[in-house]
């Protein structure tokens, strides 16, 4: 007689529930629909129908994809903005493979650990990501793991704009010095007469010796000789 051998607990039941996978929420089994395209199982509130074929049902997120344009990126697009805008700066750029997967988000073929990988041909999608906006591959070092690109060409667009004449300067209002008057005799006077009055105030001022200093007017009014503060 063969013996069956049941997990620690018991058999196991058939689940009486499941999750949506894109809401998350959880309800019984027989309420979901699964989805024509991706698989999925999804709620009655995120599914639809098909907008081509109106007798399967599609979720949300595929209808999405539906509706949304199609980007025409390739994998290498984003290598060719970043050397775009790297040419403003500097003629040649020495990149590893480990920055170039970062660039691109996503990894480089197995055949790029080969020299002909790296041709400058237009035949290959690589090439056309750097010989299109002027940058060639001078060369490639394997045991480093790293790529030397370098510009042989200006671009068109670049080119029209640098034969374009410079745009002219501004002209600037010219620079007047600022001339500074002489004051007037009567100004001068004036002042001379003050430096003497002053002069003549400290000279007829009586001088006392060490730290004794009579008292001013002022606390002569507020003050009897007789009284205390």
């Amino acid at each position: 007689m063969r013996k069956i051998f049941y997990p620690i607990g018991g058999p196991r039941r058939p689940r009486s529930k499941d999750e949506c996978s894109l809401c998350g929420r959880v309800m019984p089994y027989y309420s979901l629909k699964r989805c024509f395209r991706c698989k999925k199982s999804v709620c009655k509130s995120c599914i639809t129908e098909d907008l081509r074929e109106r007798q399967y049902l599609i979720c949300l997120n595929c209808a999405r994809r539906y509706v949304s344009p199609k980007s025409h990126a390739g994998k290498y697009t984003a290598l060719t903005l970043y050397l775009t805008r790297k040419a403003q700066w500097t003629p040649q750029v020495r990149l590893q493979f480990s920055r170039i997967e970062g660039i691109i988000n996503n990894n480089l073929p197995t055949s790029a650990q080969n020299k002909e990988w790296w041709d400058n041909t237009r035949d290959t999608s690589q090439g056309k990501a750097w010989l299109n906006i002027g940058w060639e591959v001078k060369a490639v070092d394997l045991k480093r793991k790293t790529v030397l690109f370098a510009r042989h060409t200006i671009p068109e667009q670049e080119w029209k704009h640098r034969t374009k004449k410079p745009p002219a300067k501004a002209v600037l209002p010219e620079y007047k010095p600022r001339i500074l008057k002489q004051p007037s005799l009567t100004r001068i006077a004036k002042a001379q007469a003050r430096l003497q009055n002053i002069a003549r105030k400290r000279a007829s001022m009586k001088q006392y010796r060490g730290k004794f200093k009579p008292k001013s007017a002022h606390e002569k009014r507020l003050y009897k000789p007789d009284e205390k503060p």
